[in-house]
This record gives C-alpha cells, sequence and structure tokens, in this order.
C-alpha cells in the first residue's frame, strides 16, 4: 500500500508552500487561490505569475474578499486577480485554462467567525476540479488545520484523497512542522509530473 512521504520543514509551513510554488510560476502563469481569506497567498500569487499573469481567487466570505481586494489595490495587483464570491467547490465552472499552481488554506478566516469553515466535501471536490486542469509540472498547495471543530476530519479525508492519486502521474507529500503536535497544521504538496517522468 502506497503511503504519503512525511517530511519536517525547517521553515514555517505558510513559507514553505510560498516558496515550493515560486519555484514553478513565471510571468504569464496562470494560478488559483481556493481561499483568499485575508488575500495574503493571493498577493504572493499575483506577485509571482507578474504583468502578464492571472490570479483566479474564491472566498464564500464577503468581507474577506472586500479585504483581500484592498490590499491587492494597495500593491498595484487588483488588476492581475479576479475574485470570486462562490464556495470553491465551483471552481470547475471558472477554470477554462490550464493551472500552473494553486493554493489552499483550509480552516476558517482569520479573526472571521470559527463557525465558518472549510470542509472535507467541497475541498475535495475543488481540489479535483483543479487537478483535472492541472499543467504538467504545475504544484497545489494545502495547508490543512486541525486544531478546530472539523479540522481532524478534513485533513483525513482529504489525506484519504490525495493517497487515491496515481503515483504514475503526482508526487504527494505531506509538511509538518519542528514541533509537530495533535492539533499542528499539516501542508501537503502535489505535483503533476512531467512528461518526462511518466
Amino acid at each position: 500500500m502506497q503511503e504519503i512521504p512525511l517530511v519536517v520543514s525547517q521553515k514555517r509551513l505558510t513559507v514553505a508552500a510560498h516558496d515550493w510554488l515560486a519555484e514553478t510560476l513565471f510571468d504569464g502563469a496562470f494560478a488559483v487561490d481556493a481561499t483568499v481569506g485575508n488575500g495574503y497567498d493571493t498577493l504572493f500569487l499575483a506577485n509571482r505569475v507578474g504583468p502578464n499573469g492571472f490570479v483566479l481567487g474564491f472566498d464564500i466570505q464577503k468581507p474577506a474578499l472586500a479585504g483581500a481586494h484592498e490590499l491587492l489595490r494597495f500593491a498595484g495587483q487588483a488588476n492581475r486577480v479576479k475574485l470570486v464570491h462562490e464556495c470553491h467547490s465551483r471552481i470547475g465552472s471558472y477554470l477554462d485554462k490550464n493551472v500552473h499552481g494553486a493554493m489552499f488554506n483550509l480552516g476558517y478566516l482569520p479573526r472571521g467567525s470559527h463557525s465558518l469553515v472549510t470542509r472535507a466535501e467541497t475541498t475535495v471536490s475543488a481540489l479535483q476540479s483543479i487537478l483535472t486542469r492541472l499543467n504538467r509540472g504545475g504544484r497545489i498547495t494545502v495547508l490543512a488545520y486541525r486544531g478546530h471543530q472539523g479540522g481532524p476530519e478534513e485533513y483525513a479525508r482529504l489525506r484519504e484523497f490525495l493517497l487515491s492519486l496515481s503515483m504514475a502521474e503526482y508526487t504527494v507529500d505531506e509538511l509538518v512542522g519542528i514541533s509537530d503536535l495533535p492539533e499542528s497544521p499539516r501542508l501537503f504538496r502535489i505535483q503533476k509530473k512531467s512528461n518526462s517522468e511518466i
């Protein structure tokens, strides 16, 4: 039975996610932020795809999108991003070209209601949609939080789904922090192998 390799990260998992995705994004790339939240990942993606690239961002909370739009506008990157007020399970309806990179930051909106959280069924659905449009060599990061209600279940379902992926077509690993506790977040990194690797 296949397993997902566990890697100890010396960096904060958010930094590790950015650094890993930065390697595959370029001026002209198309990226997706499946969970916009406060907009910091969206801004990172907008910077990486350059003036010729584009970012599609999703969130079900209007205040999150409003805050993210202000952040992007202040940074001069709003013209590279389309923010969509929609559940990320609907991402497939908006993808009309291949994706070079995508990010998921699960759980609840920081400083928002802890009762509004991502759920396993919508997260897996969104991930499936992006995987069908992921470029060869394209990368996805999923930061899963296990310390809130519903978090451990979402993490377990996500891990189960990733184990079902073809390891001939994808590489998957799981990053943990130096002090990994049962409630600590975990970072999944998924890459579609290039033609030369298949």
